[in-house]
């Protein structure tokens, strides 16, 4: 009898629709770069097919940032002091989290963030209210005003021994304030340690326009309107990466 009052209501409108979360794949572990110094390479990007991919991680060896958005790749390094920005998938990552994402529904509300920790309570209760299953992990998009934020771009020297605190010395820290940025995104209550922080359950990389490069998300604060974007598959709404990355239109 619950099932068909569910099924009614779903068909009259008065339910929504629940949105299957997409299958997310990861490969290598953040406690094993951390903890065991485990740089190898896992995964080379250009084995993975390009349409629909959406994917966050670091360069092999700690030697930078992945983000891709659509299949377009924003690989992020420091090469005297300076950040560079790679567009193509000739690289291999120690770790990557990744799920193939076809339509997206989109969330745009007014509500100032002081940190990453109202960011990930935010991200999980919208979730939830639009169908996503927050109990499995799920890929998420945002794009923001910021008043300041922080990321970094990880640039490990070879021949080092690697550490938790030498890791740390070795983040090149950024720092960016009154503009629009792009948040990509993994959120999972299960998965700390493996591809999110053993603090946090989302890992989050942010892309900015000025100069166009991306980073891991350190800390944010926003205000005004926000838009959360969450895998949808009874939606029509398609995110290609020239969208994503028109920041100024915001």
């Amino acid at each position: 009898m619950k099932r068909l009052l569910s099924y009614v209501l779903v068909v009259f409108g008065i339910l929504p629709i629940a949105a299957q979360n997409p299958e997310v794949k990861s490969v290598g572990e953040l406690r094993k770069i951390m903890h065991d110094a485990d740089l190898s390479s896992k995964i080379r990007l250009d084995t993975l097919p390009k349409e629909n991919l959406f994917a966050i991680g670091v360069v092999d060896s700690l030697h930078g940032e992945i983000s891709i958005v659509n299949g377009k790749a924003l690989i992020s390094s420091i090469k005297d002091t300076f950040v560079r920005t790679d567009t193509t998938l000739n690289h291999e990552a120690s770790m990557l989290v990744y799920a193939y994402v076809k339509n997206w529904k989109i969330i745009t509300i007014e509500q100032d963030l002081n940190n990453s920790e109202e960011l990930e309570v935010l991200i999980k209760r919208l979730a939830s209210e639009n169908g996503v299953d927050v109990t499995k992990p799920f890929p998420f998009m945002a794009k923001t005003w910021v008043k300041n934020m922080s990321f970094h771009v990880i640039n490990w020297q070879s021949g080092m021994i690697h550490t938790a605190d030498t890791h740390k010395q070795f983040a090149h820290e950024l720092w960016h304030s009154a503009e629009i940025v792009m948040l990509v995104g993994f959120y999972s209550e299960n998965h700390q340690g493996i591809f999110t922080p053993h603090n946090s359950k989302m890992h989050v990389h942010t892309i900015t326009s000025a100069p166009l490069t991306s980073g891991h998300l350190e800390t944010i604060e926003t205000f005004g309107k926000i838009s959360l974007y969450f895998p949808d598959n009874n939606s029509t709404s398609k995110i290609t990466t020239v969208e994503a990355m028109k920041l100024e239109e915001y």
